[in-house]
């Protein structure tokens, strides 16, 4: 079985969408979520091209997963 991988940091909504096997329109929710969270919102995690800095996109997921299944 061959894995995706993210070769560049800035993905688009598609990108993760393809990653996380979601919707592309659900990874534009998870990404305006994120951008509403004051902890990723203090560095320089987007883009104006609608692009977000991989890493802490899926931090942001594993955090909010975390708090999910408490």
């Amino acid at each position: 079985m061959e894995g995706i991988i993210i070769e560049r940091k800035l993905v688009n909504a598609d990108d993760i969408a393809k990653f996380y096997s979601i919707k592309k329109k659900t990874a534009q929710n998870r990404i305006a979520e994120m951008k509403k969270d004051p902890r990723f919102i203090s560095s320089d995690f987007f883009r104006m091209s609608g692009r977000v800095w991989f890493p802490a996109f899926d931090e942001f997921i594993r955090q909010r997963d975390e708090v999910k299944y408490k």
